[in-house]
């Protein structure tokens, strides 16, 4: 497993690696080191679920010590994500030698491609809700020739099935500016 640098992402991936293992299946769990230590004690079946620290590697921008988006302000985001693409030759390495059935991942866009070539399944685990995703992402929002902005995100798009989502001009703000982001993009130090 390897989830987004998020605790509110990494959570819903321990919960799943305990129902898994639960089953008796072996899971190997890729998390920051930092970031181990504050989910290890929600491991339900150490015998397994092994915890692998992954090294963060610095891009420049990101503070010293930063792992999660707990340890950043929303603007450096894609920096844990330069910083998530960097590990890509150890998270190789690492499946090479473990040699998994499948690998659960979400936000990085690279994973998919890696496991093919080492002929291991992939599974994306969004633990966004899917009425958030349909919310934003549906083909009903498409704007040609301009970006989202937080207006657009006042109302919910045409064909939207509920209108029980109702977003503050704030939080139509901050969600169209992080569908801005340029995710991904590598910064060494």
């Amino acid at each position: 497993m390897y989830p987004w640098f998020a605790l509110g992402h990494t959570t819903p991936f321990v919960h799943i690696a305990n129902k898994l293992a639960a089953r008796g299946h072996l899971i190997s769990f890729f998390l920051p080191a930092g970031t181990l230590r504050k989910v290890e004690a929600f491991n339900l079946h150490p015998h397994l679920i092994t915890f692998i620290p992954v090294i963060v590697p610095h891009v420049q921008g990101l503070p010293l010590g930063a792992e999660t988006t707990n340890d950043v302000p929303p603007p450096l985001h894609p920096l844990l994500m330069a910083v998530m693409d960097l590990t890509e030759p150890d998270i190789e390495a690492s499946l090479r030698q473990l040699k998994p059935h499948l690998v659960f991942f979400d936000f990085v866009c690279w994973l998919p491609k890696l496991t093919r070539k080492l002929g291991i399944k992939s599974v994306l685990y969004c633990n966004v809700s899917s009425r958030t995703v349909g919310y934003l992402f549906t083909p009903a929002r498409k704007i040609r020739g301009r970006s989202l902005t937080g207006a657009d995100l006042l109302q919910p798009p045409e064909g939207f099935p509920s209108s029980s989502i109702k977003l503050h001009a704030h939080e139509a703000r901050e969600l169209a500016a992080k569908t801005m982001m340029d995710y991904g993009a590598v910064f060494h130090s």
